[in-house]
């Protein structure tokens, strides 16, 4: 895991624990920058840690998160999120995808994982989210981020890009491996800018 914030401070967040022979995870984007947007990814974090403490379905836990992130919204920011629940034992995967960047499913090749087009969190306090699931094999992964990582910007203000990002994920590779090696082709990228 792997979290570099392009100002002091920003809205990116991630989380993952391991209860009941489950594992919770999740990563999201705020929209905005800087202090406002560090502030709402606080009450998310805890948010999900609060309501995934008593609830295992990821379409409940994103339905609570969101009722209460949109109810009390002033900043009329806006989160998008993703959360899966996994069983260690089946790799059965349920998740919830509350329009985030889709992860990238490794396995014999790479995919996007197929997500529902839920809206983001805070934006429609009754918005019905829809649940999906799919089941891992072994050595399958999946690899989530945030735009941060596709819109990062070399001298040229090309954007790295979900092509480079899959260039760089096309080798087999255990977890660290994956994060050393991103991280090293946007260093690369990104050169000074």
């Amino acid at each position: 895991d792997l979290i570099i914030p392009a100002k002091e401070v920003g809205g990116d967040l991630y989380d993952y624990y391991i209860r009941d022979g489950l594992l919770f995870f999740c990563i999201g984007d705020v929209s905005g920058k800087g202090v406002p947007a560090a502030m709402v990814m606080t009450v998310t974090h805890t948010l999900f840690r609060a309501v995934s403490s008593h609830e295992t379905s990821p379409a409940r836990i994103v339905s609570v998160m969101n009722t209460s992130l949109a109810q009390s919204n002033e900043s009329e920011m806006f989160v998008t999120f993703f959360i899966g629940v996994l069983n260690l034992a089946s790799g059965h995967l349920q998740y919830c995808n509350a329009g985030h960047n889709p992860p990238l499913w490794l396995a014999d090749g790479i995919k996007k994982l197929p997500v529902e087009p839920n809206l983001p969190l805070g934006v429609e306090d009754e918005f019905s989210f829809q649940e999906q699931e799919v089941c891992l094999r072994y050595d399958d992964a999946l690899f989530l981020y945030t735009d941060g990582l596709t819109e990062a910007e070399n001298a040229s203000a090309q954007l790295f890009g979900e092509e480079r990002v899959q260039e760089v994920l096309h080798k087999r590779r255990n977890s660290m491996e994956h994060l050393k090696a991103m991280e090293e082709a946007v260093d690369q990228f990104v050169g000074e800018a």
